[in-house]
């Protein structure tokens, strides 16, 4: 186990109707092998019990702080509030339905040390009961914004960034506002990070599931007015923003066979 002292880290976790989840989700932050200062979970109007759920988990662990919305704001502006809440050097998501690898935290942390001058640092995921790929532990890719046009990098529970990055995910988007925010932190610092080594455990495939994820078209419209934002912010120029549509395109075309053969194969098992 290492020491975090100086290199406070914050977990942060919104809810929404996790209280099945929730529990899960927590054990797995406090059972990293570097401590996290302070684990942020934030509720957005939850009708089930997911604030009851977290409140009696944490009456034995009092690093973790709870807030609550008092309306559904979506994905984005929760997140924001939790960073803003924070008071650590790092800020580690997770979403209630996942989980890290023990040693997750620890492999950032000193990532960021040979590396004090990086903003973001994500890590490869798998998906639960799938096989993890064959990607080198020890490999490091970095991506500019180019790289990202043609598909997102990392998901949102296994990226680490500085607090105090100027850049936060949008309010105008409930879907693909982590893409957005990925795009932009490129675009301002330059390149954006992965460790190439399963670190997030994600309880459900990447699309073409329940939840968020299964919403395709939905998806697919997120990214495509990401790509506007870009656009109107000047980030990208007008050829770029038309081929990365068109790319966007091709890419729901290919996904739409297999998210449709899961929910057919998904109503067989029922």
């Amino acid at each position: 186990m290492i020491s975090n002292e100086n290199l406070g880290i914050t977990a942060i976790i919104p809810t929404f109707q996790s209280e099945k989840v929730i529990t899960r989700a927590l054990i797995s932050v406090l059972a990293q092998t570097c401590p996290v200062d302070q684990i942020i979970v934030i509720d957005d109007a939850s009708s089930d019990q997911t604030v009851s759920v977290v409140r009696i988990f944490a009456t034995g662990h009092p690093q973790i702080k709870i807030l609550v919305n008092t309306k559904n704001l979506g994905p984005g502006p929760t997140r924001n509030i939790a960073w803003d809440s924070a008071k650590t050097e790092f800020i580690a998501f997770l979403d209630a339905d996942d989980t890290w690898h023990p040693d997750k935290l620890e492999t950032q942390i000193n990532w960021f040390k040979r590396h004090p001058d990086a903003a973001i640092c994500g890590t490869q995921h798998c998906v639960i009961d799938k096989p993890h790929g064959n990607n080198d532990p020890d490999e490091t890719s970095v991506f500019s914004l180019k790289n990202l046009l043609r598909r997102n990098r990392f998901s949102t529970p296994s990226v680490m960034l500085r607090r105090d990055i100027t850049p936060r995910f949008s309010s105008e988007l409930r879907l693909s506002e982590d893409y957005l925010l990925w795009m932009e932190i490129a675009a301002k610092y330059g390149h954006v990070s992965r460790i190439n080594k399963p670190l997030t455990i994600l309880h459900k495939p990447a699309f073409g599931a329940s939840g968020l994820s299964g919403k395709i078209f939905a998806m697919y419209l997120g990214e495509t007015k990401a790509l506007r934002i870009l656009y109107t912010k000047r980030s990208i120029s007008f050829l770029t923003v038309t081929s990365a549509h068109v790319w966007s395109t091709t890419k729901l075309l290919r996904r739409l066979p297999l998210a449709l053969a899961r929910k057919f194969t998904s109503k067989l098992n029922d």
